[in-house]
């Protein structure tokens, strides 16, 4: 169903937002359209476009793996708050409209996400992520993978069980662990393992 043409997934690898831009009006272009461009191009105003300051880089999809996270960890006593404010974001992501563009909304959605996933999960790579000590001490590679696979599982699965969203989630959830899944080869495995001790 994710399927799709070396060029789109040139796009899809590439972090950087001035890069994509060029990219996506390049494929729109040249690709054969599967009915979902129009959809891209919506995602990438979402993502990425601040109209208010339309030079300055945004990343939107980016502060949602950040705040799904966070939410999760507020929706044990504000459960009503934390789902409203789910649901706002997936709207404000257009997740709502993929389905519009039929199975190729789909999957621009999910790899959009995907994207993001995986830029975040690059910057859990750096010396500052998880560090201790009030930030004077660096965690261990072990402390590490084991702080992203806990917050990917509350970002997902996690989230979308506490929320009883999982109809909503259901294509960030698989984007979300895919791309955690391509970051290092213990990472299925980790994760299977945390939500067989996290059942929600």
């Amino acid at each position: 169903m994710f399927e799709q043409s070396a060029r789109w997934n040139e796009y899809y690898r590439e972090p950087e937002p001035r890069r994509r831009r060029e990219l996506l009006d390049q494929l729109c272009m040249t690709e054969p359209d599967d009915g979902a461009n129009d959809y891209r191009r919506m995602l990438f105003r979402a993502r990425h476009v601040d109209e208010k300051q339309p030079g300055r880089e945004v990343d939107r999809f980016l502060f949602n793996c950040l705040n799904f996270a966070q939410i999760w960890s507020s929706a044990r006593w504000f459960k009503r708050y934390a789902r409203r404010e789910t649901l706002k974001a997936l709207d404000d992501m257009l997740c709502g409209k993929a389905g519009a563009y039929g199975t190729a909304g789909e999957r621009a959605f999910y790899w959009e996400i995907r994207n993001a996933a995986a830029r975040y999960l690059k910057t859990c790579e750096s010396a500052g992520f998880n560090r201790s000590l009030f930030g004077m001490i660096a965690s261990g590679d072990e402390s590490r993978a084991e702080r992203v696979c806990r917050d990917v599982w509350r970002m997902s699965e996690g989230l979308a069980g506490r929320l009883e969203l999982r109809g909503q989630l259901r294509l960030w959830n698989r984007a979300v662990q895919d791309a955690y899944f391509m970051s290092d080869p213990g990472a299925q495995r980790r994760f299977e393992e945390y939500c067989e001790k996290n059942q929600s």
